[in-house]
Parts: C-alpha cells; sequence; structure tokens
C-alpha cells in the first residue's frame, strides 16, 4: 500500500508539472501569462492519498462540492464527508501552503476530482 501512495504522489507531481495549453497561449478571460505565472508561485505543494482521486482544472466553479480555505492545511473526506463524485477546489486568487488530502473514496465510475478554479 505504501508503494500505491509513493507512486500516486509521483504521478500528482508530475501531472501538475506538466504544461497546459492555456499557460502556453494564455486566454484573456482569464488575465495575461504574467498572472498564470504569478499564480503557480503562489501554491504550496499537495499530497493527494484516495483511492479513485485525481486532479485536473475545474473548468466551472458551480460543480465544487467543496472549497478549500486558504489556510488549510489538511483535508480529511472523511471528516467533512465528501463522497464519491465529490469535486474539492482551490481558488486560484487565493495563496495555498502545503496541504494534504486525505481519505477521499472515489468509484471509478465516480472518481473524487481536486482541481483549481476561478471564482468571480
Amino acid at each position: 500500500m505504501p508503494f500505491k501512495n509513493i507512486l500516486f504522489a509521483f504521478f500528482a507531481v508530475f501531472a501538475l508539472s506538466q504544461c497546459a495549453e492555456n499557460e502556453i497561449t494564455p486566454d484573456q478571460s482569464i488575465g495575461t501569462s504574467d498572472d498564470l505565472a504569478v499564480a503557480k508561485e503562489t501554491s504550496g505543494s499537495m499530497t493527494i492519498s484516495g483511492i479513485y482521486t485525481s486532479y485536473e482544472e475545474i473548468q466551472d466553479c458551480k460543480t465544487c462540492t467543496y472549497v478549500v480555505p486558504a489556510s488549510a492545511s489538511l483535508v480529511d473526506g472523511e471528516k467533512l464527508g465528501l463522497k464519491a463524485g465529490a469535486v474539492i477546489c482551490l481558488d486560484q486568487a487565493k495563496k495555498y501552503g502545503d496541504i494534504e488530502f486525505v481519505n477521499l473514496v472515489g468509484t471509478k465510475e465516480s472518481p473524487v476530482r481536486i482541481g483549481s478554479a476561478v471564482f468571480n
């Protein structure tokens, strides 16, 4: 089981280090490339442990089940009552420190998704 956690953490770090198309060609509706660079600098590290849990960009903030407060260092899915299909969002406008996500249980059909979103 620890090997799965290490492998998942490695995959998450690798996935987060990839360039998205919107970083290469900025969408004017979300800001300039300078704004995107600042957003990347304002986040700490993330540790994610869970079953059927993924990190991805959240396109619509209205789909968020839970928005992580900027002061959070631990997001416990069990304590928060997060179920399969939950969408956990980080506000791109906030500065986050190191965050650990634990006890997240999704299903193959309905994974738990974690990602950043733009809130207006």
